[in-house]
């Protein structure tokens, strides 16, 4: 029977695969109210609030065990929090072009977090 990875291992796979479910969830609210379905915006807005929450405590998790995540996974994980609360002001600005290009940069990083932290290892 294959052995469990570290408990650190598991918490900091767990902030990540949130963190990517966030993102994902909040590029498919965006793409049904781009899309013609205005209802869906709410969605996206209220998804931003529980992103950037996600995003932030995700990092703090990453900080809290900065010695398990690594030098990597705790820049990943810092640059997504910054990079996920200056969307979040973009959005609010109504700065639509530079939201969604930056929102595909966020989709990008989020799926680096996501990849490092999946192969991460405790030496």
């Amino acid at each position: 029977m294959p052995r469990l990875p570290h408990p650190h291992l598991i918490i900091l796979r767990s902030a990540a695969t949130l963190v990517i479910s966030c993102l994902i969830g909040q590029a498919g609210w965006a793409a049904a109210f781009l899309g013609g379905e205005g209802r869906y915006r709410e969605y996206h807005e209220v998804g931003a609030m529980i992103t950037v929450a996600v995003c932030l405590l995700s990092a703090l998790v990453y900080l809290v065990l900065r010695r398990s995540a690594g030098p990597v996974n705790l820049t990943l994980a810092m640059l997504l929090a910054v990079g996920v609360v200056a969307q979040y002001a973009l959005g609010e600005g109504h700065h639509a072009s530079i939201h969604i290009f930056w929102g595909v940069l966020l989709a990008c990083l989020g799926t680096a977090l996501t990849s490092w932290t999946y192969r991460h290892t405790l030496s």
